[in-house]
């Protein structure tokens, strides 16, 4: 396993001396790369210099020198591969060049072998590989060398054969001399190189961090993006499409694997009363742009901030719209004001159906006495059967409005709502608001379990299939279906009767709205008092003469009654 590189250490007085740090595999790996080619190509010298020479020249010291290059090469690569410590492997292969060139050095002359200058080239790969290596390594090189040197000029080391002739033993003061400069050469370049180096680790760190600053920014962004509820959609000066989010696909209704990107927008999102052209034109001088338009081919209200998109240098690059479904946000504060109106008259039926339902008993029951007593003429009779049929029809209307204002509190079980369908169309069948010209459809599968309140959700099922058959007194078709989708059951109830007006679609869960003569207009309330209370959604859709179709969306519960 590589070897973790270390942080700086501190010295007394808070200096920073840089330790020796692990190399990377990689620099190891181009290190042993360089040396072979280096050494190969001398090599290939060698053999050019013979070839082109007419005599034998004394180079066996130069081919056992390269043998050795290659041989310790080969080790370093078996070391590389069997997973031996990085800094272990760099120790070994730069005190070995130092080794080779020292080696060198003492058959081209020693003092005078104009090779001397390779023990840079291993202070420079020291201090590149190795962090702090630089003057290390200066220094075991100027050991190297100026140990070689005394020892030929002290004649304690033989002088090789190929250097007949050549004065190896100089004056002392210019041994001395050269020494010394090659050994302040030596530190000199150490501390170059390694300022250098230290300068470029220093600078890729700080570009690293900044490269990953700005990815995790750019990440957060593309999810802040990706995530908002909004659409937004940015465009170039020509208005072709950069980047629309997935907001804006769902909101413009296209799919999600579709391609907007290098479209026009006018083809993404063409609007009924407004132009493109000049609403960039007006971005342009204008910090922003609040419009509300139709999309000109579904119909859809949006509502549309078209900014000016600018570069780093504040120029203008492109345009930035973001958009919402208009329809959605009034959808929402209808559902909101209807529930706030459902309320108050909840609390105002529930106060008048108490104040109202005793005297009313008292009332039916006088007047049932009064038509069971005999000696009533038949028109004193006939009037007090009418008062006491309006009595019940009262009071089934005081019960229904008992029932839409009345809290639920019963327990919630698993109910088997297409068991519960079945059920209710049966007894629907088997009344008097059934005809032969009425068709009922069940289009429900096998089974479909969600925890609720039975007794809720059959009355609920009653009103639904009442009112589609009051809605068709000539006979018509109602279709019933259930589904479900993510965690969703999904019903239906869809009719060919007379439809309603927009005015009483929009106020059809309203307490005394009603399209049907003689209908009480407490059904659908109930119906929606039901729906909230299982925590769901309910929509009407419906136009007059083309039937009307009831959605219910109900959400699977946990027990509890929480939502999954």
């Amino acid at each position: 396993m590589p070897e973790e590189p270390q942080r700086d250490s501190l010295t007394m007085g808070g200096a920073t001396t840089p330790p020796i740090v692990s190399p990377s595999q990689s620099s190891l790996r181009w290190f042993l790369g360089l040396r072979l080619v280096v050494i190969s190509t001398l090599f290939l010298g060698i053999l050019l210099i013979q070839a082109t020479s007419p005599q034998i020249l004394p180079l066996k010291h130069f081919y056992g020198i390269i043998l050795v290059t290659y041989t310790l090469s080969l080790v370093y690569l078996i070391l590389n591969l069997s997973g031996a410590p990085q800094k272990l492997q760099a120790i070994l292969q730069l005190v070995g060049d130092i080794g080779i060139v020292t080696g060198l050095v003492y058959y081209t002359g020693g003092f005078h072998s104009p090779f001397s200058f390779l023990y840079l080239a291993v202070i420079v790969a020291g201090a590149v590989i190795i962090r702090g290596g630089g003057l290390i390594f200066a220094g075991l090189s100027a050991i190297a060398y100026g140990l070689l040197v005394d020892l030929m000029v002290f004649g304690l080391l033989p002088t090789p054969q190929n250097l007949t002739g050549i004065q190896v033993s100089p004056p002392l003061p210019r041994v001395l001399a050269q020494l010394l400069t090659n050994v302040v050469g030596f530190a000199l370049v150490a501390v170059l190189v390694s300022y250098l180096t230290e300068s470029l680790r220093s600078a890729r760190s700080r570009l690293t961090e900044e490269i990953e600053r700005a990815q995790r920014l750019a990440a957060v962004t593309d999810h802040v993006v990706r995530s908002v509820a909004a659409g937004i959609v940015a465009t170039d000066l020509d208005g072709r499409v950069l980047h629309l989010n997935p907001a804006g696909q769902r909101i413009l209704g296209l799919a999600p694997d579709a391609k907007a990107e290098g479209l026009d927008l006018d083809d993404v999102m063409p609007l009924a009363d407004h132009t493109w052209g000049l609403l960039y034109t007006r971005a342009r001088s204008m910090s922003s742009i609040r419009i509300e338009d139709n999309h000109r081919t579904t119909g859809l209200r949006l509502g549309l901030t078209l900014g000016p998109l600018e570069d780093e240098a504040q120029n203008l690059a492109g345009f930035i719209i973001s958009f919402q479904d208009l329809s959605e946000i009034e959808g929402a504060a209808t559902r909101q004001r209807t529930q706030e109106r459902m309320a108050a008259v909840g609390e105002m039926a529930a106060r008048m159906a108490h104040e109202i339902k005793n005297p009313l008993a008292g009332i039916s029951g006088s007047a049932q006495m009064l038509a069971s007593r005999e000696g009533s003429d038949h028109k004193t009779s006939r009037l007090l059967h009418i008062l006491v049929d309006e009595s019940q029809r009262l009071s089934t209307i005081l019960d229904n409005f008992l029932d839409y204002s009345r809290p639920s509190h019963g327990s919630r079980h698993q109910c088997d709502l297409p068991l519960l369908l079945r059920d209710c169309i049966d007894l629907l069948r088997r009344s008097d608001l059934m005809t032969p010209d009425h068709h009922i459809v069940l289009e429900l599968p096998d089974s479909l379990v969600m925890l609720g309140e039975e007794p809720l959700l059959r009355q609920m099922f009653w009103n639904l299939s009442r009112n589609a058959l009051e809605a068709m007194p000539d006979g018509g078709d109602l279709v019933v279906t259930a589904t479900s989708h993510q965690g969703v059951v999904v019903l239906t109830f869809s009719d060919t009767g007379i439809g309603m007006s927009e005015d009483i679609r929009k106020h059809a869960f309203e307490p005394f709205v009603t399209s049907t003569p003689g209908g009480t207009g407490l059904g659908l309330a109930v119906v929606y008092n039901v729906v909230e209370q299982h925590e769901g959604r309910i929509e009407i859709d419906s136009m007059p003469g083309a039937g009307t179709t009831v959605r219910i969306e109900l959400p699977c519960l946990k027990d509890g009654g929480t939502a999954i």
